[in-house]
Protein backbone atom coordinates (compact mmCIF):
# COMPACT_ATOMS: atom_id res chain seq x y z
CA UNK A 1 0.00 0.00 0.00
CA UNK A 2 1.16 3.94 -0.75
CA UNK A 3 0.04 7.03 0.32
CA UNK A 4 -1.05 9.00 -2.73
CA UNK A 5 -1.34 12.71 -3.92
CA UNK A 6 -5.23 13.15 -3.32
CA UNK A 7 -4.65 11.47 0.11
CA UNK A 8 -1.91 14.47 1.27
CA UNK A 9 -4.55 16.86 -0.47
CA UNK A 10 -7.26 15.90 1.60
CA UNK A 11 -5.07 16.10 4.87
CA UNK A 12 -4.15 19.78 4.00
CA UNK A 13 -7.89 20.91 3.54
CA UNK A 14 -8.90 19.41 6.57
CA UNK A 15 -6.25 21.39 8.74
CA UNK A 16 -7.00 24.35 6.34
CA UNK A 17 -11.01 24.43 7.32
CA UNK A 18 -11.22 21.99 10.10
CA UNK A 19 -13.12 24.19 13.04
CA UNK A 20 -11.54 21.84 15.48
CA UNK A 21 -8.41 23.91 15.22
CA UNK A 22 -9.57 27.29 13.86
CA UNK A 23 -8.34 29.61 16.68
CA UNK A 24 -4.83 28.00 16.65
CA UNK A 25 -4.69 28.06 12.75
CA UNK A 26 -5.75 32.37 12.81
CA UNK A 27 -2.70 32.63 15.56
CA UNK A 28 -0.12 30.65 13.25
CA UNK A 29 -1.64 32.62 10.31
CA UNK A 30 -0.81 36.01 11.38
CA UNK A 31 3.05 34.36 12.42
CA UNK A 32 3.27 32.73 9.04
CA UNK A 33 2.97 36.07 6.99
CA UNK A 34 4.27 38.27 9.77
CA UNK A 35 0.93 40.26 10.59
CA UNK A 36 2.08 41.94 13.74
CA UNK A 37 5.48 43.47 11.69
CA UNK A 38 5.54 46.97 10.76
CA UNK A 39 7.83 47.01 7.47
CA UNK A 40 6.28 46.58 4.11
CA UNK A 41 5.44 44.36 1.95
CA UNK A 42 6.65 43.84 -1.90
CA UNK A 43 6.12 40.33 -2.96
CA UNK A 44 8.08 39.74 -5.96
CA UNK A 45 6.56 39.02 -9.06
CA UNK A 46 3.63 35.99 -9.48
CA UNK A 47 4.23 34.84 -5.83
CA UNK A 48 2.17 37.56 -3.97
CA UNK A 49 -1.57 36.46 -5.52
CA UNK A 50 -3.98 34.97 -2.65
CA UNK A 51 -3.84 31.92 -3.57
CA UNK A 52 -0.07 31.26 -4.19
CA UNK A 53 0.10 32.49 -0.36
CA UNK A 54 -2.46 30.41 0.83
CA UNK A 55 -1.06 27.20 -0.51
CA UNK A 56 2.35 28.25 1.10
CA UNK A 57 0.53 28.38 3.98
CA UNK A 58 -1.75 25.36 4.02
CA UNK A 59 1.96 23.76 3.36
CA UNK A 60 3.26 25.10 6.26
CA UNK A 61 0.61 24.65 9.02
CA UNK A 62 0.23 21.28 7.60
CA UNK A 63 3.49 19.85 7.99
CA UNK A 64 5.75 21.83 9.63
CA UNK A 65 3.98 23.91 12.63
CA UNK A 66 3.38 22.03 15.89
CA UNK A 67 0.52 21.90 18.06
CA UNK A 68 0.53 22.14 21.82
CA UNK A 69 0.70 18.53 22.31
CA UNK A 70 3.80 18.07 19.91
CA UNK A 71 1.77 16.69 16.31
CA UNK A 72 1.41 18.23 13.59
CA UNK A 73 -2.20 19.45 12.13
CA UNK A 74 -1.74 16.59 9.28
CA UNK A 75 -1.67 13.60 12.25
CA UNK A 76 -4.30 15.12 13.75
CA UNK A 77 -6.30 14.97 10.67
CA UNK A 78 -4.66 11.28 9.25
CA UNK A 79 -6.75 10.67 12.74
CA UNK A 80 -9.84 11.77 11.96
CA UNK A 81 -10.12 10.92 7.96
CA UNK A 82 -7.96 7.57 7.79
CA UNK A 83 -8.43 3.88 8.96
CA UNK A 84 -5.94 1.34 9.51
CA UNK A 85 -3.73 0.44 8.03
CA UNK A 86 -3.75 3.34 5.69
CA UNK A 87 -3.44 5.90 8.64
CA UNK A 88 -0.23 3.94 9.98
CA UNK A 89 1.47 5.00 6.67
CA UNK A 90 0.34 8.36 6.48
CA UNK A 91 1.26 9.61 10.13
CA UNK A 92 4.99 7.51 9.57
CA UNK A 93 5.09 9.71 6.18
CA UNK A 94 3.94 12.78 8.18
CA UNK A 95 6.45 12.47 10.40
CA UNK A 96 9.23 11.85 7.70
CA UNK A 97 8.10 15.00 5.84
CA UNK A 98 10.77 17.37 4.71
CA UNK A 99 10.44 21.07 3.41
CA UNK A 100 13.87 21.65 0.95
CA UNK A 101 15.63 23.57 -1.34
CA UNK A 102 16.60 22.08 -4.55
CA UNK A 103 17.27 21.86 -8.73
CA UNK A 104 14.91 19.66 -10.36
CA UNK A 105 17.42 17.77 -12.41
CA UNK A 106 15.39 15.72 -14.68
CA UNK A 107 11.43 16.03 -15.58
CA UNK A 108 9.06 12.78 -16.23
CA UNK A 109 6.31 13.15 -18.54
CA UNK A 110 2.78 12.76 -16.62
CA UNK A 111 4.88 11.30 -13.61
CA UNK A 112 6.84 13.58 -11.88
CA UNK A 113 10.49 14.69 -11.42
CA UNK A 114 13.77 14.05 -9.80
CA UNK A 115 16.24 15.93 -7.35
CA UNK A 116 19.67 15.73 -5.79
CA UNK A 117 20.10 17.16 -2.93
CA UNK A 118 24.02 16.49 -2.58
CA UNK A 119 24.23 13.19 -1.85
CA UNK A 120 20.37 12.94 -1.58
CA UNK A 121 18.56 11.69 -4.76
CA UNK A 122 14.40 12.29 -4.67
CA UNK A 123 12.30 10.78 -7.37
CA UNK A 124 8.69 12.63 -6.69
CA UNK A 125 5.68 11.46 -7.92
CA UNK A 126 3.47 14.48 -9.03
CA UNK A 127 1.89 14.30 -12.39
CA UNK A 128 0.59 17.98 -12.35
CA UNK A 129 4.55 19.43 -11.74
CA UNK A 130 5.81 17.13 -14.21
CA UNK A 131 4.04 20.02 -16.80
CA UNK A 132 5.31 22.94 -14.77
CA UNK A 133 8.59 22.17 -14.24
CA UNK A 134 12.11 22.62 -16.08
CA UNK A 135 15.06 21.26 -15.53
CA UNK A 136 17.36 23.46 -14.04
CA UNK A 137 14.91 25.33 -12.00
CA UNK A 138 15.44 25.87 -8.24
CA UNK A 139 12.14 24.80 -5.89
CA UNK A 140 11.22 24.74 -2.52
CA UNK A 141 9.27 22.17 -1.20
CA UNK A 142 7.65 20.33 1.05
CA UNK A 143 7.57 16.18 0.48
CA UNK A 144 7.07 13.50 2.30
CA UNK A 145 7.51 9.23 1.49
CA UNK A 146 4.95 7.43 0.11
CA UNK A 147 5.98 4.08 1.22
CA UNK A 148 7.48 2.55 -1.68
CA UNK A 149 10.50 4.48 -2.50
CA UNK A 150 9.05 7.68 -3.98
CA UNK A 151 7.70 11.08 -2.31
CA UNK A 152 4.97 13.07 -2.50
CA UNK A 153 4.33 16.94 -2.85
CA UNK A 154 2.36 18.70 -0.54
CA UNK A 155 0.37 22.13 -1.36
CA UNK A 156 2.53 25.61 -1.46
CA UNK A 157 5.79 24.21 -3.53
CA UNK A 158 7.14 27.49 -4.32
CA UNK A 159 9.49 27.94 -7.94
CA UNK A 160 12.60 30.56 -7.47
CA UNK A 161 12.47 33.31 -10.36
CA UNK A 162 16.63 32.64 -9.76
CA UNK A 163 18.32 29.53 -10.86
CA UNK A 164 21.84 28.78 -8.78
CA UNK A 165 25.16 28.61 -11.16
CA UNK A 166 27.14 25.15 -11.01
CA UNK A 167 29.40 26.57 -8.46
CA UNK A 168 26.77 26.84 -6.10
CA UNK A 169 24.48 23.92 -6.88
CA UNK A 170 26.35 21.37 -5.07
CA UNK A 171 26.12 22.98 -1.87
CA UNK A 172 22.63 23.62 -1.56
CA UNK A 173 22.22 21.30 1.23
CA UNK A 174 24.84 23.09 3.10
CA UNK A 175 24.20 27.04 2.52
CA UNK A 176 20.87 27.62 1.18
CA UNK A 177 17.94 25.50 2.93
CA UNK A 178 16.31 27.87 4.36
CA UNK A 179 12.64 27.14 6.43
CA UNK A 180 9.38 28.47 5.06
CA UNK A 181 8.75 31.87 7.15
CA UNK A 182 12.32 32.68 5.87
CA UNK A 183 10.99 31.86 2.47
CA UNK A 184 8.09 34.00 3.11
CA UNK A 185 9.95 36.65 4.21
CA UNK A 186 11.88 36.75 0.83
CA UNK A 187 8.92 36.73 -1.05
CA UNK A 188 7.55 39.75 0.76
CA UNK A 189 10.61 41.41 0.56
CA UNK A 190 10.83 41.95 4.23
CA UNK A 191 14.56 41.87 6.33
CA UNK A 192 14.66 40.79 9.63
CA UNK A 193 16.70 43.20 11.51
CA UNK A 194 16.83 47.26 11.19
CA UNK A 195 20.74 46.38 9.99
CA UNK A 196 19.89 43.76 7.61
CA UNK A 197 17.30 46.85 6.60
CA UNK A 198 19.64 49.55 6.38
CA UNK A 199 22.30 46.97 4.34
CA UNK A 200 20.05 45.28 1.92
CA UNK A 201 18.95 47.34 -1.26
CA UNK A 202 15.52 46.97 -2.69
CA UNK A 203 15.77 49.98 -5.30
CA UNK A 204 12.44 51.39 -6.39
CA UNK A 205 12.84 53.72 -9.44
CA UNK A 206 10.41 55.96 -10.43
CA UNK A 207 11.13 55.35 -14.28
CA UNK A 208 12.74 53.08 -16.94
CA UNK A 209 15.38 54.99 -17.63
CA UNK A 210 16.46 55.72 -13.50
CA UNK A 211 16.00 51.87 -13.13
CA UNK A 212 18.49 51.02 -16.14
CA UNK A 213 20.93 53.66 -15.23
CA UNK A 214 21.34 51.78 -11.81
CA UNK A 215 21.53 48.67 -13.15
CA UNK A 216 24.34 49.69 -15.74
CA UNK A 217 26.53 51.82 -13.39
CA UNK A 218 26.31 48.05 -10.91
CA UNK A 219 27.36 45.98 -14.17
CA UNK A 220 30.28 47.99 -15.37
CA UNK A 221 31.32 48.25 -11.72
CA UNK A 222 31.64 44.82 -11.55
CA UNK A 223 32.12 43.72 -14.66
CA UNK A 224 28.99 42.30 -15.67
CA UNK A 225 28.51 43.66 -19.84
CA UNK A 226 25.88 41.39 -20.96
CA UNK A 227 23.76 43.54 -18.43
CA UNK A 228 24.41 46.93 -20.11
CA UNK A 229 21.48 47.56 -22.47
CA UNK A 230 19.76 49.91 -23.46
CA UNK A 231 16.23 51.66 -21.94
CA UNK A 232 14.66 50.00 -25.04
CA UNK A 233 17.06 46.51 -25.22
CA UNK A 234 15.77 46.12 -21.92
CA UNK A 235 11.85 47.30 -22.39
CA UNK A 236 12.09 44.44 -25.43
CA UNK A 237 13.24 41.76 -23.49
CA UNK A 238 10.92 42.28 -20.38
CA UNK A 239 7.77 42.41 -22.50
CA UNK A 240 8.34 39.46 -24.33
CA UNK A 241 8.35 37.73 -20.80
CA UNK A 242 5.59 39.82 -19.45
CA UNK A 243 3.78 38.27 -22.70
CA UNK A 244 3.51 34.85 -21.20
CA UNK A 245 3.54 35.88 -17.39
CA UNK A 246 7.47 34.40 -17.26
CA UNK A 247 9.07 36.13 -14.52
CA UNK A 248 11.06 32.84 -13.80
CA UNK A 249 12.07 32.75 -17.72
CA UNK A 250 13.41 36.87 -16.80
CA UNK A 251 15.25 35.28 -13.72
CA UNK A 252 16.63 32.91 -15.68
CA UNK A 253 18.03 35.18 -18.59
CA UNK A 254 19.87 37.31 -15.80
CA UNK A 255 21.79 34.49 -14.40
CA UNK A 256 22.68 33.74 -17.92
CA UNK A 257 23.52 37.45 -18.65
CA UNK A 258 25.39 37.87 -15.10
CA UNK A 259 27.23 34.47 -15.92
CA UNK A 260 25.90 33.07 -13.31
CA UNK A 261 25.99 33.43 -9.33
CA UNK A 262 28.25 32.70 -6.81
CA UNK A 263 26.20 32.91 -4.04
CA UNK A 264 22.16 33.67 -2.85
CA UNK A 265 23.25 36.69 -2.09
CA UNK A 266 24.69 38.04 -5.20
CA UNK A 267 21.65 36.51 -6.74
CA UNK A 268 19.49 38.81 -5.15
CA UNK A 269 21.20 41.61 -5.44
CA UNK A 270 21.22 41.18 -9.26
CA UNK A 271 17.49 40.14 -9.33
CA UNK A 272 16.61 43.04 -7.38
CA UNK A 273 18.07 45.40 -9.90
CA UNK A 274 16.48 43.48 -12.45
CA UNK A 275 12.47 43.52 -10.28
CA UNK A 276 13.49 46.97 -10.48
CA UNK A 277 13.93 47.03 -14.49
CA UNK A 278 10.08 45.10 -14.83
CA UNK A 279 8.37 47.00 -12.20
CA UNK A 280 8.93 50.24 -14.70
CA UNK A 281 8.34 49.03 -17.53
CA UNK A 282 5.54 50.52 -19.35
CA UNK A 283 2.87 47.98 -20.44
CA UNK A 284 1.23 48.47 -23.22
CA UNK A 285 -2.01 46.50 -22.18
CA UNK A 286 -1.85 49.08 -19.24
CA UNK A 287 -2.44 51.99 -20.58
CA UNK A 288 1.38 52.72 -21.30
CA UNK A 289 1.42 52.79 -16.94
CA UNK A 290 4.45 50.37 -15.37
CA UNK A 291 3.23 48.28 -12.27
CA UNK A 292 5.26 51.19 -9.75
CA UNK A 293 2.66 53.68 -11.44
CA UNK A 294 -0.17 51.42 -10.55
CA UNK A 295 0.52 50.77 -7.01
CA UNK A 296 1.12 54.06 -6.32
CA UNK A 297 -2.07 54.88 -8.30
CA UNK A 298 -4.13 52.48 -6.29
CA UNK A 299 -2.32 53.93 -3.09
CA UNK A 300 -3.31 57.14 -3.68
CA UNK A 301 -6.83 56.35 -4.41
CA UNK A 302 -7.24 54.27 -1.24
CA UNK A 303 -5.88 57.46 0.74
CA UNK A 304 -8.66 59.73 -1.18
Amino acid sequence: MALTNSTVERLAEWCYKSETIANIRAQAREHFFGSDEVEAINYIADTGNVNSRERRFMGWFTFNFKLLDGRHPAELAAQVILKEPKLSLALDSIQKARYITDVVTRVRDDRGFGMELEDEKFTVNSPILSHILRKGQLISVHILPNGQDQWLVSPGWLTWPISPGPHLRPRLKTVFQPNPIEVERFLQGKTKTLEEVKNVEHPQDDTLEAAVARMSEMAKKEGKPKLIMSSQEWKNIVLSYMANNDAIGFGEEIRQRAENFSSIEEANKWLALAMNIWNTTPQPDRGGKSAIEIIRQQRGNKKS
